[in-house]
C-alpha cells in the first residue's frame, strides 16, 4: 500500500494537469438488492485527467464498489466488502471512430472486519465510444477491454476481459429525460476465472453540463471472484458528470469530490475517495447536499476503512452558509478480524464559509488570500464510544496566501471534540487543475490501530 501511495502522490508531483475537459468522469450510485446477505451496493467512480503526452491523454482512474450487509441498528452499517480498481492510462482519440486507451491498473477485494483479500494486477487496451463520457448521449454509447494478469495474489487468472453498453432515447417536449438500458460485463480468466453479468432498464434526466441523474434497475449475475459475490434484482439511483466542455456549467446541482493517496511514517499508507451532490437552490435559496467520503489509512497491526456521510440543507449569507446536517461516521478494520464496528452519529447545526468544502467543484478557484472557517455542533444520536456527554463539535480554519504564480501556500486546522476526538494540522500548495499537496499530522480516537497519531504526505485531485 506504501509504494501505491507513494507513487501517487509522485504522479502529482511531476505531471502537469491536463485540462479538466479532456479526460474527467465522475459517476455515484447506491442500489439495493434483493438478497439474503445484503441490503445496499454503493458505488464511486472517477476517471482523472493528469498530463498530455502528443496526442495521448493520460489519466488515472478510481473506483470502489462497497457490499453493506443488513444493519444491526437505524444508524450502524455493516460492510460486507469492498472491491476497487485503480490505475493510471492513456487515451487517444480517433476523430470519428471513438478512441483507444491503455491501461495498467490493480483490481482486488478485500473483506471488512473480516481477513480476506485477492488481487489481480493487469496491463491492457480498450476502444470506448466518442459519445460514452457525455452521460445523456442520444442513441448507442459503449466499451470494450481486455488485459493480462502479471501479477496475482489469493486468486489464480491469466486476464481480464470487460465491456458495457448503453441506449438512450430522449423524449419530451425539451428532451429533458430519456429512456433506455445498461448492460455491463467483468470478466476474470483463468483457473479461478467467473464473470459479473449485469442488464436492465435506465430512466435519464439531463442535468446540464453533461450531468445526469439516472433511475435502474437490472439484473445482476455476480460470479467474477473480484465482485460483490451475489447475485439479484438492483434497483437505485446514480449521479454521473462527464467533460464539461467549452461551455460553463450552469448553477447546481453540483457533482464533484475529491481523490487522494498518501504514504507516511513506518510504512503506513492513505488513500481518499469522496463524492459530493448538491441541489439547485429551492425554498428561497435553501440547498440540499450529501457527501459521501471513504478513506482508507494502514497499518501494521490493523488498517483502518472509515467512512464519514454528511447530509443536510443549508443557505448561503453573504459569502457564508448557515445550515443543519446529519453527520455519520462508521469504522471498520479492512483484511482483519474485528468483532465490533463502530460509529457516531450526530444531529448538528452550524456555519462555514462558502470555500470551507474541499470536495466543492469551485473551491479555490478566483481566490487570492483568504482565511475559511467552519463551525459545527450538535446532540449526539448515538455512539459507539459510551456516550459519555450528549454534544459533539467539530469545526476548522484555513489560511491562504496570495496567489504564488497560479498556486497558494496554506496552513489548516480542524478539531472535533465531544464524546470521541481527533485532530489534523496541516501546511501544503493548491496547484493550478485542481491539484492539491499538503504534509499533515493527523490524531484520531476513533481509528482501531494502536498507533493514532500519523504524519503523512497527501497528493489530491479535485474533480
Amino acid at each position: 500500500m506504501r509504494r501505491h501511495a507513494v507513487a501517487i502522490l509522485a504522479i502529482a508531483l511531476a505531471l502537469p494537469a491536463a485540462r479538466a475537459e479532456e479526460a474527467l468522469t465522475v459517476r455515484g450510485s447506491l442500489a439495493w438488492i434483493a438478497s439474503d446477505r445484503l441490503d445496499l451496493v454503493g458505488t464511486m467512480e472517477a476517471r482523472l485527467p493528469l498530463a498530455r503526452a502528443g496526442a495521448w491523454q493520460v489519466f488515472a482512474s478510481l473506483s470502489a464498489v462497497t457490499a453493506i450487509e443488513k444493519a444491526r441498528s437505524d444508524f450502524t452499517f455493516l460492510v460486507d466488502q469492498v472491491s476497487y480498481a485503480g490505475g493510471v492510462g492513456a487515451l487517444r482519440p480517433l476523430p470519428g471512430r471513438g478512441a483507444i486507451e491503455l491501461l495498467v491498473e490493480e483490481r482486488g477485494l478485500m473483506l471488512v472486519d473480516a481477513a480476506g483479500r485477492a488481487r489481480v494486477r493487469v496491463a491492457g487496451a480498450g476502444w470506448r465510444s466518442s459519445t460514452l463520457d457525455d452521460p445523456f448521449a442520444a442513441g448507442w454509447a459503449g466499451r470494450v477491454a481486455a488485459g493480462g494478469v502479471f501479477e496475482e495474489r489469493g486468486v489464480e487468472a491469466s486476464a481480464t476481459v470487460s465491456g458495457s453498453i448503453r441506449y438512450l432515447h430522449p423524449f419530451g417536449d425539451a428532451r429533458a429525460a430519456a429512456i433506455g438500458f445498461e448492460a455491463e460485463a467483468d470478466a476474470l480468466l483463468g483457473p479461478d476465472g467467473g464473470a459479473d453479468l449485469s442488464i436492465g432498464p435506465l430512466l435519464a434526466f439531463d442535468l446540464g453540463g453533461d450531468r445526469r441523474f439516472g433511475l435502474f434497475a437490472r439484473y445482476l449475475s455476480g460470479e467474477n471472484p473480484l465482485g460483490i459475490g451475489e447475485s439479484g434484482v438492483l434497483g437505485g439511483f446514480d449521479f454521473a458528470a462527464g467533460p464539461p466542455g467549452t461551455a460553463p456549467r450552469p448553477e447546481p446541482p453540483e457533482i464533484g469530490g475529491l481523490a487522494g493517496a498518501g504514504g507516511g511514517e513506518d510504512g503506513r499508507g492513505f488513500v481518499r475517495l469522496a463524492l459530493r451532490i448538491a441541489t439547485p437552490p429551492f425554498l428561497a435559496g435553501l440547498h440540499a447536499a450529501i457527501e459521501v467520503d471513504g478513506n482508507v489509512l494502514t497499518a501494521e497491526d490493523r488498517n483502518d476503512l472509515f467512512y464519514l456521510y454528511d447530509a443536510g440543507l443549508a443557505r448561503a449569507l453573504s459569502g457564508w452558509r448557515a445550515g443543519v446536517w446529519f453527520h455519520h461516521r462508521s469504522n471498520h478494520v479492512l483484511d482483519g478480524d474485528n468483532a465490533t464496528v463502530t460509529s457516531l452519529n450526530v444531529l448538528e447545526a452550524g456555519i462555514e464559509s462558502a470555500g470551507w468544502n474541499r470536495a466543492e467543484p469551485g473551491w479555490a478557484l478566483g481566490r487570492a488570500g483568504w482565511l475559511d472557517l467552519s463551525a459545527r455542533a450538535g446532540w449526539l444520536i448515538d455512539s459507539a464510544f459510551g456516550e459519555d456527554t450528549w454534544w459533539q463539535a467539530r469545526g476548522g480554519l484555513r489560511l491562504a496566501s496570495p496567489a504564488i504564480g497560479a498556486s497558494h501556500v496554506f496552513v489548516s486546522a480542524e478539531l472535533e471534540r465531544g464524546d470521541v476526538g481527533g485532530s489534523a494540522y496541516a501546511a501544503g500548495a493548491l496547484l493550478p487543475r485542481g491539484w492539491e499537496v499538503r504534509v499533515e499530522a493527523r490524531h484520531d480516537e476513533q481509528w482501531f490501530a494502536a498507533d493514532r497519531r500519523v504524519l503523512l504526505g497527501i497528493a489530491t485531485l479535485r474533480y
